[in-house]
C-alpha cells in the first residue's frame, strides 16, 4: 500500500465538517490510498464531496426521493445506461457520491469487481462506496485538479488550514 500521506486526524476532519466522520472517514481515507491518492489535497477534497454529497451524516445512503421521482427523473436517459424499463428507479444515486444509471453500477461494478448492476444496493455498503468514491477521483483526475488548487471550473484557489 503506497504511504499515507494526509495526516489530519478523524477528529480534525470531523470538526472541520461539524459531522460524524468516525465510522466512514477512515474507509475512504484507506480507499484512497489504496488508490494512491492520499495526499492531503485529494484528501480534503474527497471529505468535501462525501460531506456536499450525503451531508452531516457522512455515510453512504439512497439519493433523497422515491420511486415516483427516481422514475422521473432517470427513466429512459440513454445517457445514463438507463434503457430497460425500471432502470430510472432501480439505478438511483446511492452512496458517498450518488452513483447513478445502469452504465455507472455496470462500470464500477467491472473496475471494482463487485456485482452492482445486478445488486444496486451493494453501492450502499461503505467499503464499497468508499471504493466507488476512489475510482472515481481516478477516472476524472481529481488529483491532478486538487494539485492544482482547481477546486472548480474558473473558480479561485481555496487552501487548507488544518493540519497536513
Amino acid at each position: 500500500m503506497p504511504p499515507r500521506s494526509f495526516q489530519s486526524s478523524t477528529a480534525e476532519i470531523a470538526a472541520a465538517l461539524g459531522a460524524d466522520v468516525a465510522a466512514n472517514w477512515p474507509l475512504v481515507l484507506a480507499a484512497l490510498e489504496a488508490r494512491g491518492i492520499a495526499d492531503t489535497r485529494t484528501a480534503i477534497a474527497a471529505a468535501a464531496t462525501v460531506y456536499t454529497e450525503v451531508g452531516g451524516m457522512f455515510a453512504p445512503i439512497h439519493e433523497n426521493g422515491d420511486r415516483a421521482t427516481w422514475t422521473r427523473l432517470y427513466e429512459g436517459r440513454a445517457d445514463l445506461g438507463n434503457t430497460q424499463p425500471g432502470d430510472g428507479a432501480r439505478y438511483h444515486g446511492r452512496g458517498y457520491i450518488q452513483l447513478t444509471g445502469r452504465a455507472n453500477y455496470r462500470w464500477y461494478g467491472q473496475l471494482l469487481r463487485h456485482p452492482l448492476e445486478d445488486d444496486p444496493d451493494l453501492a450502499l455498503r461503505p467499503d464499497i462506496s468508499a471504493a466507488v468514491l476512489a475510482e472515481y477521483f481516478v477516472q476524472r483526475e481529481i488529483p491532478a485538479s486538487a494539485a492544482k488548487r482547481a477546486w472548480k471550473d474558473g473558480g479561485p484557489p481555496l487552501s487548507w488550514t488544518g493540519g497536513g
